[in-house]
């Protein structure tokens, strides 16, 4: 990690008001503290420091944090995130690096969405069991799990 001493002054444009962590933090909502934690990390790229060695972010940062913490809810991995960012403000295209992020988050959802329905279904099923004790388990409802799981992709008897 390159400390303050490490990273190279950067003047920006005298005509762009760029602002410092704890402007950016009044602006946008978010603790000076997360700022830092997500400036290191390389969410926002690489930013000017000032010649005393503080952060400076472009008035344009007040939108990234938007969409950081929109992303985020939506599912999407600090370095998705990151990715996002990185094309809105470099890609000559950058709604088609959205859309794409976007889709692939989507279709991740829907088959998350429906190995949920699934176990929802399983658990629906085995609680719909009556209780007794069957002669193997001892209880109705884990012969009733063990039957239902058969459905499930990720479930597999061991090998051996």
């Amino acid at each position: 990690m390159a400390t303050v001493l490490d990273t190279p002054v950067i003047t920006p444009s005298p005509s762009i008001r760029m602002l410092k962590i704890g402007q950016l933090a009044a602006r946008s909502g978010i603790t000076a503290r997360n700022l830092r934690f997500y400036a290191d990390a390389g969410v926002f790229g690489e930013l000017p420091r000032s010649p005393k060695g503080y952060r400076l972010f472009p008035p344009e940062a007040v939108h990234w944090v938007r969409i950081l913490r929109a992303a985020q809810a939506a599912g999407f991995a600090l370095e998705e995130v990151q990715e996002l960012l990185r094309a809105l403000r470099q890609d000559s295209a950058p709604c088609d690096h959205v859309r794409e992020a976007l889709g692939g988050k989507l279709s991740a959802l829907e088959i998350k969405l429906a190995e949920i329905k699934l176990l929802v279904d399983i658990l629906r099923v085995t609680l719909g069991t009556p209780d007794g004790q069957s002669s193997e388990l001892g209880c109705n409802l884990m012969e009733t799990l063990l039957a239902e799981a058969a459905r499930l992709p990720a479930f597999a008897e061991p090998r051996a």
